[in-house]
């Protein structure tokens, strides 16, 4: 008799509970679903929006589960206590885990690079063909994947070569000490002249940077945009020779002069 008492004093409770936890779960799918149209019409990287999603999605299954257990009479004070020790153990066990979590966050708000951009951390270079929440991966020129996990992206130095919309193109062009450095240095604004993709509005950069033991190397600098680089930079080369075949002017090879004393 006794049992069944305690059902009938119970049975409502545990009802009321299961409408709780429904009627819960059915508002955040609603939350859930609103949270993330509005995440869409913001600037935010799609990896970052999902991982916000997810997280509201847990901890809002958490929070209605306390709440039905707590209808039902059931005491949570351990429940909440398990969730905080296991939460502890899971932190401390993937802590290297959470800090790339905590990176990929900070490298999808700050945007220091977007999907496509050709970038170097170290010894490591490429285009980068995605980034995840915890790790990002690039594609080295030779199709390569690379991949870094984004706590040390966040927290070294990364060259991002494509951000800007132009770039400098440098050579070290070495030429004889026999030759006129003035006249190398036209030869040179001849062979850029010669490159459709070099930017006009900058002038083409030609100054002495060495006198070495067998050539004088010159410093060349000239302009172009950011995806004509690697063209720019190895048509010049390629101009310069051209230039200098013309002009008569010589690209020397290492050599010593010895001199026989009798």
């Amino acid at each position: 008799m006794e049992k069944i008492l305690d059902y009938i004093k119970t049975g409502p409770a545990i009802l009321i509970a299961v409408i709780v936890f429904i009627v819960g779960f059915i508002a955040l799918l609603i939350i859930s679903k609103i949270i993330k149209n509005m995440l869409k019409r913001t600037k935010l990287d799609i990896s970052l929006q999902s991982f916000f999603v997810k997280t509201i999605n847990i901890v809002g299954f958490i929070l209605i589960l306390i709440c039905a257990l707590s209808t039902a009479g059931i005491s949570t004070t351990g429940l909440i206590a398990g969730f905080s020790a296991a939460g502890a153990a899971v932190a401390l066990a993937l802590k290297d885990s959470l800090a790339n979590i905590a990176g990929g966050i900070v490298l999808l708000i700050s945007h220091p690079f977007v999907t496509g951009d050709y970038i170097e951390m170290g010894d490591k270079s490429g285009t980068v063909k995605e980034i995840d929440i915890l790790q990002t991966i690039l594609i080295t020129p030779d199709n390569k994947t690379v991949v870094i996990p984004n706590g040390l992206l966040s927290s070294d130095e990364v060259i991002n070569y494509t951000k800007e919309e132009t770039r400098r193109v440098d050579l070290s062009i070495p030429i004889s000490y026999d030759n006129d450095v003035e006249l190398a240095r036209k030869s040179i604004v001849k062979a850029a002249s010669r490159e459709s993709k070099i930017m006009d509005k900058e002038p083409v950069f030609v100054k002495v940077a060495e006198y070495s033991d067998s050539c004088v190397n010159l410093a060349v600098r000239v302009w172009c945009k950011t995806e004509d680089y690697w063209d720019v930079y190895f048509s010049m080369i390629e101009k310069i020779r051209e230039a200098f075949n013309e002009d008569g002017i010589i690209i020397p090879y290492q050599r010593i002069d010895v001199c026989m004393v009798k």
